[in-house]
């Protein structure tokens, strides 16, 4: 499920991120009866994390999103806004070409010049050895 596009504005998938998991503690907490039932709130638990992981695209605020499944723990806190404002720091703390939004699903090589520098490296070494 694709919530917000791709190459959408960090501040536009910020917002987006922000919204739905604001939405989702409010139900969590003020729809505690309903989901607190092991199924009804495990699925919930599931589409709610699936779809800021859709947005986001951060396993480590997946990982924090896990929280929603233990038991009583998940059902208090604020799970869901915590993570995805960890995630909106992290994010902007970042130079804007290294975001997450720019890089898709495909890591960008050429700009990192990794293959380059181990080429390189890997020259020096074996140009030690000779020696």
């Amino acid at each position: 499920m694709q919530i917000v596009q791709n190459n959408s504005s960090f501040g536009r998938r910020a917002i987006t991120a922000l919204g739905v998991s604001i939405i989702a503690d409010g139900l969590d907490y003020f729809a505690a009866p309903l989901s607190s039932s092991p199924i009804i709130g495990d699925i919930f638990d599931s589409i709610i994390t699936s779809m800021l992981y859709s947005i986001t695209k951060s396993k480590l605020a997946t990982a924090i999103n896990l929280i929603e499944f233990i038991p009583f723990v998940g059902d208090f806190i604020p799970v869901y806004t915590l993570s995805t404002l960890y995630w909106i720091s992290r994010e902007l703390r970042k130079p804007e070409p290294d975001r997450s939004y720019n890089k898709g699903y495909q890591l960008y090589y050429p700009k990192r010049n990794v293959v380059k520098n181990f080429v390189i490296t890997l020259k020096r070494f074996l140009k030690q050895e000779t020696v």
